[in-house]
This record gives structure tokens, C-alpha cells and sequence, in this order.
């Protein structure tokens, strides 16, 4: 199996870049894919940069070019469930925008005309990974991710968020636009999200502080799934 796996930030990819064996770089259009293996494992990685658009064009990138099997979404987010802290991992049920409304048109909020409201996550994936991550004591949370073109620092947003989503448990800038686009090519997804801040108004400063602890757990993750040999 070919593993695509794709980060926003560097402070996001750098755990998984210094894992890559046989290591080879490669650019398309200003961006940089590394592929190589982790454990006899085939990966290809690439930093996408922060938003939707970004995600979007990197995953088909992913699945088009590198005809990868599977797609991991890694990074960090702002917790908003119930019970969500600073350093907790989420391993995505599904993926969704909080902030598309083409409610005029009889969609649901969030829900982009000719698409499903939630962009459902591989469950095989999703229980390898929770399976790999059990077996080397570091506990996950599964759930729903939401999406945006923005960085949540306010409970009055999150409070807005909730009253669409009441089941999501973190949300972040790329996720629903993996899933759109697995979606589209068919392929297998997961977003795993380390949480960085959650949401309040010192979201912010908590981002700042633990953004990199935040991207080296949810690489640990990816890295327990590989980490026995193919």
C-alpha cells in the first residue's frame, strides 16, 4: 500500500520527513513531495500550506501523480468538544466545513451543492490506527473534524460552530477539503489532529506554544501504523 500523507505546516511534516528512508524530492508547482519509505512502507509527503484550497489541490496532487492507496491528513487543531484538551489526539469519523451555506438552495449548513454534508473517514483506517496507536499506550478520541478558512479563537464562534456541528470535536483549516477530494478520486481518507489550542480566546497564544508538540503527536500516530515492517 502507497500511503499519501499531507501536512499544512512544516512544524506538522518535519517528524515524518526525518523518518523517510530512501528519500527522494520532488516539486510541482512550487511545492515540495518527498517520497521514500518508513519501515519497508511506500509513503509520499508533502507540505500543502494552511486552507482549504491548498488541501484540495495538494490531495490531487496525491491521488493523480502518486496513484496513492490511502490518504492521511495530519497536524494540529482547536479542540471544541466536550472533554477536549491541549495534547489530546481526534482520528476523524467524518469531515465537514462549518463555514459553507448554500442553505438558499435547500442544502444543509456546511453542506457544498452536489456533496454530502459530512465526508465520511475510512473505518478500516481509522481502527488500524487507533489499533497501532492502543497497542503503544497513547489514547485517541474519534469523531467528527470541521473545517474553515478560518482559525477559531472565540466561544461565541465555537458556540456557532456547536449549534451546526454538536458532535464535532475539533476543527481546523484542511481537513473537509482532504475528504471532499478522496471523496471525488474514490480513495481512502483519515485526518488525525493533535490539539494545539481549544478555540478560546487564548487560542492563539496556546497555538503558538504547542503547535509543535501538537504535529510531532499526530505524526507519532501515523508512525505507530507503520511501524512494523511491510
Amino acid at each position: 500500500m502507497k500511503y499519501g500523507i499531507i501536512c499544512a505546516m512544516e512544524e506538522e511534516i518535519k517528524t515524518l520527513v526525518e523518518k523517510l528512508a530512501n528519500k527522494q524530492e520532488q516539486s510541482i508547482a512550487d511545492m515540495k513531495y518527498y517520497t521514500g519509505t518508513i519501515n519497508g512502507h511506500e509513503v509520499v509527503l508533502v507540505q500543502s500550506g494552511i486552507g482549504k484550497v491548498q488541501a484540495a489541490v495538494n490531495t490531487a496532487f496525491l491521488a493523480n501523480n502518486f496513484q496513492v492507496d490511502c490518504i492521511i491528513n495530519s497536524g494540529s487543531a482547536g479542540g471544541i468538544g466536550d472533554g477536549i484538551h491541549v495534547g489530546d489526539v481526534v482520528l476523524s469519523t467524518g469531515t465537514a466545513y462549518h463555514d459553507a451555506d448554500s442553505t438558499a438552495f435547500g442544502y444543509k449548513m456546511g453542506q457544498m451543492p452536489g456533496q454530502p454534508q459530512i465526508f465520511e473517514a475510512d473505518a478500516d483506517l481509522r481502527a488500524a490506527v487507533k489499533k497501532a496507536a492502543e497497542e503503544n499506550g497513547l489514547p485517541v478520541r474519534e469523531g467528527l473534524i470541521v473545517t474553515g478558512d478560518q482559525f477559531i479563537n472565540s466561544t461565541a464562534k465555537i458556540k456557532q460552530i456547536k449549534n451546526i456541528f454538536p458532535d464535532a470535536l475539533c476543527s481546523e483549516m484542511e481537513g473537509a477539503a482532504v475528504g471532499q477530494v478522496a471523496h471525488e478520486f474514490n480513495i481512502p481518507y483519515l485526518v488525525i489532529r493533535a490539539m494545539s489550542d481549544v478555540g478560546d480566546e487564548e487560542a492563539s497564544q496556546s497555538f503558538d506554544e504547542f503547535v509543535i508538540d501538537a504535529g510531532k503527536r499526530s505524526a507519532k500516530m501515523i508512525l505507530t501504523l507503520l511501524s512494523e515492517e511491510a
